[in-house]
């Protein structure tokens, strides 16, 4: 078995490296190495995080970092899985634990469904369409549009429609992500492989230096946003503001400016 900890660890100290320094230059958080080095998976943000950061701590030391992945995914992702409340991480559990977690789950589902059902009803009884609350566009080219949806009480949709443009068949979205609070963001090419490096990876803060917020790198397939907590960032989209919704944590904008929030 590959000991995943004292590989990074060894080949960093060989090369002299402080882990402030490889923090920096890799952009993750000098705690997430230490978690990384001493295999503390569960101080990481997610599963997803968890390959990221392997990945990209095993190729800024020049390791190859398949091998780690492919030991990662061994030790974790065929083991029963349950959720802490406090980092959202995978960790093992009994199978009569899991059990009971599951029919918990579907009594919660059911539950959900039936209210959210009612919901509907009365909605539809009191109110026949959707309120939207347009914002204003930026050049007369996208119309952003958050969009209150009565059946789901969890999180409120994001959408974009984008008026008819000649240069549609090769738009490209330009986005810019203002931070509101402190928060980890990772995005990655809409539609890409499970395990391949993201576009961008860091913890970004509010920076009044920074009005516009930080510009994602150039992707034309469109991106998936992921963050580490709601409510920490606004988006604009081809010069428009979209503000995702409370509970929202993954995000997808398509080539021509659509945003959505992503369900799990």
């Amino acid at each position: 078995m590959l000991d995943i900890g004292a590989t990074l660890k060894s080949a960093r100290e060989q090369q002299g490296i402080a882990l402030d320094d490889a923090a920096e230059a890799t952009k993750i958080r000098e705690s997430y190495l230490v978690a990384l080095e001493e295999e503390a998976f569960e101080r990481l943000p997610g599963a997803t995080y968890a390959r990221g950061f392997v990945r990209s701590y095993a190729e800024f030391l020049g390791l190859d970092p398949q091998p780690l992945i492919d030991e990662f995914n061994a030790r974790f992702e065929a083991a029963p899985w349950e959720l802490d409340d406090e980092v959202m991480f995978p960790r093992r559990r009994s199978a009569r634990s899991s059990r009971r977690g599951r029919e918990s789950s579907i009594a919660i589902v059911a539950i959900v469904g039936i209210v959210a059902v009612a919901i509907l009803i009365v909605i539809a009884a009191t109110r026949p369409s959707t309120r939207d609350t347009p914002l204003p566009a930026t050049g007369g080219v996208s119309v952003v549009t958050i969009t209150e949806e009565a059946v789901n009480p969890v999180a409120t949709a994001v959408t974009a429609q984008t008026a008819p443009d000649s240069t549609s068949a090769a738009a490209q979205a330009v986005v810019y992500v203002k931070a509101l609070d402190q928060t980890t963001l990772t995005v990655r090419a809409l539609g890409g492989a499970e395990g391949t490096a993201p576009l961008f990876q860091q913890e970004i803060n509010p920076d009044p230096a920074r009005p516009d917020g930080v510009r994602l790198p150039k992707s034309a397939s469109g991106y998936l946003i992921r963050l580490d907590r709601p409510g920490t960032i606004t988006l604009v989209v081809n010069g428009s503001p979209v503000v995702p919704g409370p509970t929202d944590t993954l995000l997808s904008v398509d080539p021509n400016g659509r945003v959505a929030a992503v369900t799990e």
